[in-house]
């Protein structure tokens, strides 16, 4: 099997587990983080700063809950797009824009090869999304190039705390209780036993700044929310 092979075996098995789950994803967001991922999408659109008369993606939308965060919480005339290779989860999201009176378009695409021009956005959002993609690398060159100059690209992804009993505490209940509460409720064991396979396999803070760096990006920095549970990324493309 070749590697573009492998690499779209990924991608079907990542949208066929995320299309399984979709009808109590949100709910599952909200009970497994204890409501804390409305926080953190709060703090991305803050650091995204979404103007009006501007166009920012939201890449990996999901059910399109940072998209209706600009949208709807801040009231922004931005135009906004969402973009997720899993139509269920597109589908979710178009009923939540609906009901909240919104007009976000919403898209599908695979990350690592993006259906838009080049700089086409002020901004780009990701929110526990770029650990999904086969190519991470690809992704991050992808969201390079459909950046203006001066760009900002914001990336939302979890992480290991770096206090050892904090670490220990995060990692039983990530690796041990997160995934039964997971299987149980949304009848699906793979997808909750490979969130917490992904969040370790997936670089952390100082490497995937560098990442970042390696594809382009300038100013590049992170901060930790939560004790650390989660990291928020950013970077602009300089022409």
């Amino acid at each position: 099997m070749t590697l573009t092979d492998r690499t779209s075996l990924f991608a079907q098995q990542i949208e066929s587990m995320f299309g399984a789950i979709a009808p109590r994803y949100d709910f599952l967001n909200r009970l497994l983080s204890c409501g804390q991922d409305i926080y953190w999408r709060r703090k991305a659109v803050d650091l995204l700063e979404p103007e009006d008369d501007a166009c920012y993606l939201d890449l990996a939308t999901g059910t399109a809950d940072l998209a209706l965060e600009i949208k709807v919480r801040r009231k922004s005339r931005a135009r906004v797009i969402g973009a997720d290779f899993c139509h269920p989860m597109l589908q979710l999201g178009q009923v939540k824009a609906r009901k909240e009176s919104v007009d976000i378009a919403l898209v599908g695409a695979s990350g690592d090869a993006l259906p838009f021009a080049d700089a086409s956005f002020s901004g780009v959002a990701i929110a526990f999304g770029i650990r999904n993609f086969a190519e991470p690398e690809k992704g991050l060159s992808e969201i390079l190039r459909v950046l203006k100059d001066r760009g900002k690209l914001v990336v939302l992804e979890f992480s290991l705390p770096d206090h050892p009993f904090l670490k220990w505490a995060y990692q039983f209940y990530f690796v041990r209780v997160l995934p039964l509460i997971g299987r149980l409720i949304s009848r699906h064991g793979a997808a909750y036993s490979y969130l917490p396979e992904s969040v370790l396999r997936f670089p952390q803070r100082g490497r995937f700044v560098e990442m970042m760096e390696a594809q382009g990006f300038r100013e590049v920095a992170f901060r930790n929310l939560t004790f650390g549970i989660v990291s928020l990324y950013w970077g602009r493309k300089h022409v």
